[in-house]
Protein backbone atom coordinates (compact mmCIF):
# COMPACT_ATOMS: atom_id res chain seq x y z
CA UNK A 1 0.00 0.00 0.00
CA UNK A 2 1.14 3.67 -0.47
CA UNK A 3 1.54 6.25 1.65
CA UNK A 4 0.25 9.09 -0.31
CA UNK A 5 -3.04 7.47 -1.75
CA UNK A 6 -4.51 6.59 2.09
CA UNK A 7 -4.02 8.84 5.26
CA UNK A 8 -2.82 5.77 7.25
CA UNK A 9 -0.83 2.64 6.65
CA UNK A 10 -0.38 -0.82 8.38
CA UNK A 11 3.16 0.24 8.84
CA UNK A 12 1.99 3.32 11.20
CA UNK A 13 0.02 1.17 12.88
CA UNK A 14 2.56 -0.10 14.98
CA UNK A 15 3.13 3.44 16.60
CA UNK A 16 0.01 3.66 18.08
CA UNK A 17 -0.24 1.79 21.33
CA UNK A 18 -2.52 -1.18 21.52
CA UNK A 19 -5.57 0.18 23.41
CA UNK A 20 -5.98 3.47 20.96
CA UNK A 21 -5.96 0.46 17.91
CA UNK A 22 -8.46 -1.68 20.14
CA UNK A 23 -10.67 1.89 20.28
CA UNK A 24 -10.55 2.86 16.60
CA UNK A 25 -11.26 -1.12 15.97
CA UNK A 26 -14.40 -0.43 18.32
CA UNK A 27 -15.44 2.48 16.56
CA UNK A 28 -15.20 0.61 13.05
CA UNK A 29 -16.91 -1.94 14.21
CA UNK A 30 -19.92 0.00 15.59
CA UNK A 31 -20.36 2.29 12.52
CA UNK A 32 -20.76 -0.94 10.51
CA UNK A 33 -23.69 -2.27 13.12
CA UNK A 34 -25.54 0.82 13.24
CA UNK A 35 -29.32 -0.02 13.18
CA UNK A 36 -30.74 1.35 9.76
CA UNK A 37 -34.58 3.09 9.79
CA UNK A 38 -35.72 0.43 8.06
CA UNK A 39 -35.01 -2.11 10.48
CA UNK A 40 -36.70 -0.45 12.93
CA UNK A 41 -39.29 0.36 10.92
CA UNK A 42 -39.62 -3.43 10.07
CA UNK A 43 -39.83 -4.47 14.10
CA UNK A 44 -42.68 -2.16 14.21
CA UNK A 45 -45.09 -3.51 11.44
CA UNK A 46 -47.82 -5.20 13.11
CA UNK A 47 -49.33 -8.10 11.70
CA UNK A 48 -53.20 -8.52 11.28
CA UNK A 49 -54.79 -11.32 14.07
CA UNK A 50 -57.79 -11.78 12.01
CA UNK A 51 -58.82 -11.90 7.79
CA UNK A 52 -62.26 -11.12 6.76
CA UNK A 53 -62.61 -12.97 3.98
CA UNK A 54 -64.94 -11.99 0.79
CA UNK A 55 -66.46 -15.55 -0.08
CA UNK A 56 -66.74 -15.30 -4.00
CA UNK A 57 -62.93 -14.04 -4.44
CA UNK A 58 -61.01 -15.44 -1.82
CA UNK A 59 -62.66 -18.83 -0.59
CA UNK A 60 -61.34 -21.34 -3.19
CA UNK A 61 -62.44 -24.97 -1.99
CA UNK A 62 -63.58 -27.14 0.60
CA UNK A 63 -61.13 -29.78 1.06
CA UNK A 64 -62.02 -31.81 3.55
CA UNK A 65 -64.66 -31.66 6.88
CA UNK A 66 -62.30 -29.29 8.53
CA UNK A 67 -60.18 -27.64 5.93
CA UNK A 68 -60.80 -25.40 2.97
CA UNK A 69 -58.54 -23.38 0.77
CA UNK A 70 -58.54 -19.59 0.72
CA UNK A 71 -56.36 -16.58 -0.34
CA UNK A 72 -55.93 -14.12 2.64
CA UNK A 73 -56.37 -10.52 1.65
CA UNK A 74 -53.13 -8.24 2.48
CA UNK A 75 -51.06 -11.20 2.18
CA UNK A 76 -48.45 -11.36 -0.48
CA UNK A 77 -49.59 -13.83 -2.82
CA UNK A 78 -46.33 -16.31 -2.25
CA UNK A 79 -47.85 -17.17 1.48
CA UNK A 80 -51.18 -15.85 1.23
CA UNK A 81 -52.77 -17.33 -2.15
CA UNK A 82 -54.28 -20.95 -1.86
CA UNK A 83 -53.46 -21.56 1.19
CA UNK A 84 -54.96 -24.41 3.35
CA UNK A 85 -56.14 -23.72 6.36
CA UNK A 86 -57.60 -26.23 9.28
CA UNK A 87 -60.01 -25.20 11.75
CA UNK A 88 -58.78 -25.32 15.12
CA UNK A 89 -61.21 -27.20 17.47
CA UNK A 90 -63.02 -28.89 14.47
CA UNK A 91 -62.63 -33.03 14.44
CA UNK A 92 -62.99 -34.55 10.85
CA UNK A 93 -62.22 -38.14 9.69
CA UNK A 94 -60.14 -38.19 6.40
CA UNK A 95 -61.72 -38.84 2.94
CA UNK A 96 -58.89 -41.24 1.84
CA UNK A 97 -59.91 -44.14 4.52
CA UNK A 98 -59.76 -47.87 3.68
CA UNK A 99 -62.94 -48.36 6.53
CA UNK A 100 -65.94 -47.76 3.60
CA UNK A 101 -68.14 -46.71 6.72
CA UNK A 102 -65.22 -44.19 7.93
CA UNK A 103 -64.88 -43.14 4.06
CA UNK A 104 -68.58 -42.47 3.77
CA UNK A 105 -68.70 -40.26 7.72
CA UNK A 106 -65.59 -38.25 5.86
CA UNK A 107 -67.97 -37.60 3.29
CA UNK A 108 -71.00 -36.78 5.01
CA UNK A 109 -68.36 -34.47 7.19
CA UNK A 110 -67.11 -32.75 4.11
CA UNK A 111 -70.39 -31.85 2.44
CA UNK A 112 -72.08 -30.70 5.80
CA UNK A 113 -68.94 -28.32 5.93
CA UNK A 114 -68.82 -27.19 2.74
CA UNK A 115 -72.71 -26.46 2.47
CA UNK A 116 -71.88 -24.39 6.13
CA UNK A 117 -69.43 -22.16 4.66
CA UNK A 118 -71.79 -21.54 1.67
CA UNK A 119 -74.43 -20.48 3.48
CA UNK A 120 -72.67 -18.06 5.83
CA UNK A 121 -72.60 -14.17 5.15
CA UNK A 122 -69.44 -14.08 6.77
CA UNK A 123 -66.51 -15.37 6.97
CA UNK A 124 -63.59 -14.25 9.28
CA UNK A 125 -60.44 -16.17 10.78
CA UNK A 126 -58.69 -15.32 13.72
CA UNK A 127 -55.47 -16.67 15.99
CA UNK A 128 -53.74 -17.84 12.83
CA UNK A 129 -50.87 -20.55 13.46
CA UNK A 130 -48.36 -22.58 11.38
CA UNK A 131 -49.23 -25.71 11.05
CA UNK A 132 -46.55 -28.69 12.11
CA UNK A 133 -45.37 -30.97 9.21
CA UNK A 134 -46.68 -28.91 6.18
CA UNK A 135 -47.66 -25.63 4.60
CA UNK A 136 -50.86 -25.00 5.80
CA UNK A 137 -52.32 -22.83 8.80
CA UNK A 138 -54.29 -23.70 12.01
CA UNK A 139 -57.29 -21.11 12.59
CA UNK A 140 -60.23 -20.49 14.61
CA UNK A 141 -63.03 -20.03 12.04
CA UNK A 142 -66.14 -17.50 12.70
CA UNK A 143 -69.19 -17.54 10.68
CA UNK A 144 -71.37 -14.83 10.60
CA UNK A 145 -69.99 -14.23 14.11
CA UNK A 146 -70.00 -17.50 15.58
CA UNK A 147 -66.99 -19.31 16.42
CA UNK A 148 -67.41 -22.98 14.83
CA UNK A 149 -66.00 -26.09 16.47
Amino acid sequence: MTRGILTFNFIGMKKIPGCARFVAFACCLMSGCAVSKQAIHQERTVFPMRFLLDKEKDLKETTSGNSFVTTLPGVHPVFGEALTIRVRGLRAESIKQDDPRKAALAFDQWLKFKRVMEDARTVELRNLERGEGGFWVLADLYLDGRLIQ
